[in-house]
Order: C-alpha cells, then sequence, then structure tokens
C-alpha cells in the first residue's frame, strides 16, 4: 500500500489554506493596504512552497513505487493507475477534491490579476494626469471646446 493520503490530505489543507489567502487579498485589493497586501503574497509564497514540496514527494514516491516513469512523469499514468485500482476510493476522492480546489484556487488567482493589473493602469493614468505626460488627458475651456493639459499647469508640477 502506497502511503498516498496523507501528502494528499496535506496538500488539500493548503489547497483550502490558499483559497481563503486569496479570497482575503482580494478583500485587500479593494481597500489597497499595501501591508496587508505584502503579508498575504507571503502566506501565499509559503503555502504555494508547501503545496510544490508535497507534490514533488508524491511524483518521488510514485517512481519509487513504478506507478508513473522516472523519465517522462505524468499525472496521467498516476489517474490511470488510479482507476485500475478497485480498493482507493478514498484516494480518488482526494485527488478528486484537489483537483477541484486547485481549478477554484486558478480561478481566484486569475481574478485577483485582472483586478491588480486594473488597478495598477488607473494608477499609472491618474499619475500621468497629474504630471500632465499624456497628451490624452484634455480640459474644457471657458467657450466649450478641449484643449490638450499643459505641463505647466499641472499638480505635478506645483
Amino acid at each position: 500500500m502506497i502511503p498516498l493520503a496523507p501528502l494528499l490530505t496535506q496538500i488539500k489543507e493548503n489547497l483550502e489554506q490558499l483559497s481563503e489567502v486569496l479570497l482575503r487579498e482580494r478583500s485587500a485589493l479593494a481597500t489597497a493596504t499595501p501591508d496587508d497586501i505584502l503579508q498575504l503574497a507571503s502566506e501565499k509564497k509559503t503555502l504555494l512552497d508547501n503545496i510544490d514540496t508535497a507534490n514533488a514527494k508524491r511524483h518521488s514516491m510514485l517512481i519509487k513505487f513504478g506507478i508513473i516513469d522516472h523519465k517522462n512523469p505524468s499525472d496521467a499514468q498516476f489517474l490511470v493507475w488510479l482507476d485500475e485500482q478497485p480498493n482507493m476510493s478514498d484516494i480518488k476522492a482526494l485527488v478528486e477534491e484537489c483537483n477541484t480546489l486547485l481549478d477554484q484556487c486558478k480561478r481566484e488567482n486569475n481574478t485577483n490579476a485582472r483586478i491588480l493589473a486594473t488597478l495598477q493602469k488607473r494608477n499609472k493614468t491618474l499619475f500621468e494626469m497629474l504630471q500632465g505626460h499624456n497628451r490624452k488627458n484634455k480640459v474644457y475651456t471657458s467657450n466649450g471646446n478641449t484643449r490638450p493639459i499643459s505641463s505647466k499647469h499641472t499638480i505635478g508640477r506645483a
């Protein structure tokens, strides 16, 4: 019997914690608190390192027992082997839960990345507007026309 259950349980717990961190990261991005964002990034890195370590142990264990090829390791080989095993329903359930949690974490991380990219783009635009570097930025004149903002008349030059 291959001791996969403890490793998969550890991976599952780390993925659950990662999902919680990603939700807190989204809240921190909404409130734009840099200290919280940095702390959450550190937590996220630690959890990802733990997941990578456990996954590396799992891979080496599967190679050691001859379940996957050491020259070309693939999770597909492991899943085929697992489907052939009649008495490993608990391991199958853990793998399914881990895959579901992994997909959820990927979606949440992509959402946070899009939020972060939007915030960075907005901040860059506001900074350029304040400095008067962006030629797209215009102001209305007294007669209703528009003209470009002069860099001499911006807050960034004050």
